[in-house]
């Protein structure tokens, strides 16, 4: 078991609104990363917000292909931190975040491919469509994304 990493040793490196999660865009979702020395690597902080919010904080070092460590923030506070990246499902349309007490359920951006039958332009071809770019930030070992406005829905479980 492992503590909360105490931002205030942390600093700020970089904010990416808009972030994807597990590749898939949620609009509203904003990464904020932290960085900090620790012997000959570095220390890496992810706070995930919905529209202000905080959702969940994930850790590790950079250059990690994976989080070495999740916690999800709810009513009661933090959890405990948990081994690993954020639990993250892809399902009909939306995001769902397991936190152990609750389900997250986060909306999530069509891709071209989802649509690129129902958009102008030759058919399957995906003309006009943009797609945000995925944000693989370096500076932390996991992808991040948005949410829409609409807010993530809870569910107890």
């Amino acid at each position: 078991m492992t503590v909360l990493p105490r931002l205030a040793d942390f600093r700020p490196h970089r904010t990416v609104p808009d972030i994807d999660l597990e590749g898939h865009v949620v609009p509203g979702l904003t990464g904020e990363f932290f960085r900090r020395p620790d012997g000959d690597r570095i220390a890496t902080v992810g706070v995930y917000r919905y529209r202000g919010a905080e959702l969940f904080m994930a850790w590790g070092f950079v250059g990690e292909q994976h989080c070495r460590w999740t916690a999800y923030r709810d009513d009661a506070g933090w959890t405990a931190p948990h081994e690993g990246c954020p639990r993250v499902r892809r399902e009909a349309g939306v995001l769902a975040v397991d936190t152990g007490r609750d389900r997250i359920i986060l909306p999530v951006q069509a891709t071209v491919a989802e649509h690129a039958d129902t958009r102008p332009g030759p058919a399957g071809t995906g003309a006009c469509a943009v797609v945000p770019p995925a944000v693989r930030d370096e500076s932390h070992t996991a992808d991040s994304g948005s949410l829409c406005a609409t807010g993530p829905g809870r569910q107890r479980g």
